[in-house]
């Protein structure tokens, strides 16, 4: 009976047990943390799958893309136990069914250490990301390499309060400011550098030695194709006060083209919506007013794209008449067929490098992008002008008060976009 009552190596025992508890505790907490950083980097890969994928949604190799950003955060298909899913439109998710956003699913089976002690030799894990383009940070991009990409002068003013601006030339001064000047944005980031200005009138401090940034509509616009004899002489509408001349075609997707448009006097042109091919120099002078039809425009959707032809494709809208015209805007009418100038106002052929000049009286509203990657831009603004507009030009040169916003805020399927993860 002592033998049963005999306590000596009770403590053993208990320690030999626990022992073991806390070991397969460790064990279980080394697997589930491998679990974790398999998790970590699934989710890494297949974010960043998603947004190359939605990058190249319009050139039409979003799932290659979608993949390779996946292999290059070290998740590639079909190796050790990755399996790398890309879909277009999503399978799941609050987008699901939608064309505009790209899903990437990524799997791995990953294998246990500790848990092998149960039979259990891998775990399936999986991340999932959604990415879709959304409204680009840089609502001004000058694209010009070298040099001076934009200028102020004299009593220039910029205000861009809600966006972003990026000077890709690399020269010390890229971005040049009088004393007398002032520009006011979201950002500002500058390739090289800038020259002039002070902290009063350069708000915020610009951001220099940034990376430079892509034409973001390059690849994505076709130039409309014509036939310059059969272009339309320019008509040289020229009416008198009070009068009202209509151009343009006759439907709201339709095109017409004319050798030159230069408009005059000191009446209203009415531009029908739809596609103007100019094969030539497209000017305004004295106080004639350029408005859209009456009845189109933000009010529907419906606009007018500029498009300005190589070689001598030209703009020159400097007379004191009010500028009233607007893009297409395909965010107005969902179920319509989308436009494939959505968001263009004027398109200057790459090939052309003629100077824009654009001025902004009281009374103006304006409101698309302006697309000449070639060419400069002058603007000159007034302080009762409303211009939510876009610019991707060569370079920039500004004059007077330029009040401009974000176009991204009145058409959200602007062409002018950055992917981004949104599940």
């Amino acid at each position: 009976m002592n033998f049963f009552r005999d306590e000596r190596g009770q403590t053993s025992i208990l320690v030999a047990a626990s022992l073991l508890c806390l070991c397969g505790m460790a064990g279980l907490a080394v697997d589930v943390g491998t679990m974790f950083r398999a998790k970590r980097i699934l989710q890494t890969a297949a974010d960043a799958g998603a947004v190359a994928g939605t990058a190249e949604l319009y050139y039409g190799d979003w799932a290659a893309a979608a993949q390779a950003a996946a292999a290059q955060n070290g998740v590639t298909d079909g190796t050790h136990g990755y399996t790398v899913v890309v879909n277009n439109p999503p399978t799941s998710g609050v987008h699901i069914g939608s064309t505009k956003y790209v899903e990437v699913i990524a799997t791995q089976a990953a294998p246990t250490f500790f848990m092998k002690l149960f039979h259990i030799t891998s775990m399936n894990v999986n991340a999932r990301a959604v990415a879709g383009n959304g409204p680009g940070n840089a609502c001004i991009l000058t694209l010009d390499a070298s040099g001076n990409d934009i200028g102020l002068s004299g009593s220039g003013d910029l205000m861009m309060q809600d966006c972003g601006i990026l000077v890709n030339s690399a020269s010390s001064n890229g971005l040049t400011i009088s004393n007398n000047a002032n520009l006011t944005a979201q950002s500002i980031g500058i390739v090289g550098g800038y020259t002039g200005g002070t902290t009063g009138n350069l708000n915020p401090t610009p951001v220099t030695g940034v990376a430079p940034g892509a034409d973001p509509l390059a690849g994505r616009l076709t130039k409309p194709t014509f036939n310059p004899a059969t272009c339309l002489a320019d008509p040289h509408p020229n009416p008198g006060p009070g009068v009202t001349v209509t151009l343009g075609p006759a439907t709201a997707t339709g095109t017409v083209c004319y050798n030159g448009l230069s408009a005059s006097g000191s009446g209203t042109v009415n531009l029908n919506p739809g596609l103007y091919i100019i094969n030539g120099g497209f000017s305004q002078s004295g106080s004639v007013q350029l408005a859209q039809t009456p009845g189109t425009g933000q009010a529907s959707g419906t606009g007018t794209t500029f498009y300005l032809a190589a070689p001598n494709g030209s703009l020159s809208l400097t007379g004191s008449g009010a500028l009233n015209i607007v893009a297409p805007n395909d965010s107005l009418c969902p179920t319509c067929t989308p436009n494939p100038y959505n968001g263009i106002l004027f398109y200057q052929d790459p090939n052309d490098t003629n100077s824009m000049k654009v001025g902004g009286s009281n009374g103006s509203t304006m409101s698309g992008i302006f697309y000449a990657p070639n060419a400069s831009l002058s603007l000159a603004g007034s302080s009762g002008a409303n211009f939510n507009v876009d610019l991707v030009v060569s370079t920039l040169g500004l004059a007077g008060t330029n009040n401009l916003s974000n176009y991204a805020k009145i058409n959200k399927d602007t062409p002018l976009t950055a992917p981004r993860v949104v599940e």
